[in-house]
């Protein structure tokens, strides 16, 4: 078994689109009334029309998916997403036994976060 898509469910699809292709840097491959297709490492990411947003509250308390994007930088990401608007969990990297990490919510409440890895 291998990873095949990355999927979410996003309430409004040209903030979507800006979000993830302008914001965070995805290509768009496909589009079309319901859903998003980019092109990512590895595997793809879908976004597909939903009706309500959901909420980052209880981050890491509640069962729940988070994709994790590793970046070369912490800081400089940070401080890139940052620029860009996004909104981050953490007022600063927190930290692993493998990793210093940042989580932050799309426009629609979905959890991902940026990592650097330890090496």
């Amino acid at each position: 078994m291998k990873l095949g898509k990355m999927l979410i469910f996003v309430s409004d699809l040209t903030e979507a689109k800006r979000f993830y292709g302008e914001t965070l840097g995805f290509r768009l491959k496909h589009e079309d009334g319901r859903s998003l297709h980019f092109a990512h490492e590895g595997c793809d990411l879908v976004a597909f029309k939903c009706k309500r947003n959901s909420s980052a509250k209880n981050y890491s308390e509640e069962a729940r998916s988070v994709f994790v994007f590793e970046v070369p930088s912490i800081d400089i990401a940070l401080k890139d997403l940052r620029d860009k608007g996004v909104e981050f969990l953490h007022a600063e990297p927190a930290e692993n036994d493998f990793s210093r990490y940042a989580a932050f919510t799309d426009p629609f409440g979905n959890l991902h976060e940026i990592y650097e890895p330890k090496i």
